[in-house]
């Protein structure tokens, strides 16, 4: 996560002190002690935190929790703000602190556990942040978060079957994510059974997967990827090509694999009707079957040709390159700009690269990768 912005920073600090104030005085009483009596190392703290030394103001506020037991929830506010702004060392000192204190209330030692187990996380000590987690999860009014993030800690490991097994769990709470996680989560694992050459445990997975989601366009190509190893070639043509329909974002990742599969005298029939889809749907599904196209290989086929004109002629840039290049190298030249472009966008974080994801390397979201072929010249 980037670093928090000046005005978040500063609107953090403001609720620091907000806290500060009503731990001091007490909620939902008449303040009979003036201000004048706030201890001043509060003072001192914030004004380290301010000037941009939060070494100095985290030791005095570790020294005041362990003089007043009010500061409890401003420990927790201070916490929270420095793992988001990254500082991760400083929240688990503050969240182990707080552990470490004799009297602490059972749900202010709940509540320290969690935020020390989102430390780990943020650090990615993710053994550490599991255990914490499960733990947590035992307590009634935490259990739905730690549930969650301990969903977040197998994701981020892999463990497909026990990410799926805690879906499960908050489904029976009524506190489940979108089935879409959940049937990525069982086509993860069908991928695996194919690689163990069971196929008919994966056949299994992928009806569980189109059982949460459906049409599901992924356990679609993964059902083709197992029609194709058993030699039913034209049976993993048809479910791409339904995969496609249902999800025509997933043109530029799939057709270089449809069109090998694809006899030649029969690729010109597919890209006309793939043309005449994506015409039908919008210029920008146009414009990624073009690149698609070009970057299979195929930018000089016949039903290319008047797309092709229509999209570059639409585009400042590509009509520069088309006018600047014979005909005969058009499709040559772009191909390579494409090569070396970003061609995947996530539309929640906005990370970008080459190569498309199922689940965002940076944010972590399911089905969130685009195509984002953008050509620059130069």
């Amino acid at each position: 996560m980037p670093d928090l912005s000046p005005l978040t920073w500063a609107v953090g600090i403001a609720a620091l002190v907000i806290g500060i104030l009503a731990g001091h005085f007490g909620w939902g009483r008449r303040w009979s002690n003036p201000l004048g009596k706030l201890h001043p190392d509060y003072l001192t703290g914030l004004d380290y935190l301010v000037s941009e030394q939060p070494d100095r103001a985290l030791d005095m506020f570790l020294r005041l929790m362990d003089a007043n037991s009010d500061t409890v929830e401003t420990h927790f506010s201070l916490g929270s703000l420095y793992r988001r702004r990254g500082e991760v060392e400083r929240a688990i000192r503050i969240h182990q602190n707080l552990l470490a204190r004799e009297g602490l209330a059972p749900e202010h030692r709940e509540q320290a556990l969690l935020g020390l187990a989102q430390d780990y996380l943020r650090a990615g000590l993710l053994d550490r942040a599991e255990g914490l987690f499960q733990q947590v999860s035992e307590v009634p009014r935490l259990r739905v978060t730690a549930l969650d993030a301990l969903r977040g800690v197998y994701e981020r490991q892999h463990e497909w079957q026990q990410a799926l097994d805690v879906v499960r769990l908050l489904a029976r709470i009524q506190a489940a994510p979108p089935r879409l996680v959940a049937a990525h989560y069982l086509c993860e694992l069908a991928t695996l059974a194919i690689e163990r050459g069971e196929s008919d445990a994966a056949r299994r997975l992928l009806r569980e997967a189109r059982a949460e989601v459906a049409p599901f366009p992924r356990a679609a190509l993964i059902r083709a990827n197992i029609a194709e190893r058993a030699g039913a070639v034209d049976q993993a043509i048809d479910l791409m090509r339904q995969a496609l329909a249902d999800a025509p974002r997933l043109i530029q990742h799939e057709l270089p694999h449809l069109l090998r599969l694809v006899l030649p005298p029969a690729r010109d029939a597919l890209l006309t009707e793939l043309v005449a889809q994506a015409e039908a749907r919008s210029a920008d599904d146009l414009k990624r079957l073009v690149f698609a196209a070009i970057l299979a290989g195929e930018g000089e086929a016949l039903p290319l040709r008047a797309p092709m004109a229509q999209v570059f002629g639409q585009d400042p840039t590509l009509r520069a390159v088309w006018r600047a290049v014979p005909d005969g190298l058009i499709a040559h030249q772009i191909g390579a700009l494409l090569t070396n472009a970003e061609k995947y966008r996530c539309s929640e974080c906005g990370f970008a690269g080459r190569n498309f994801y199922w689940h965002c390397p940076a944010c972590h979201a399911w089905d969130s990768f685009e195509p984002y072929a953008i050509v620059k010249l130069g």
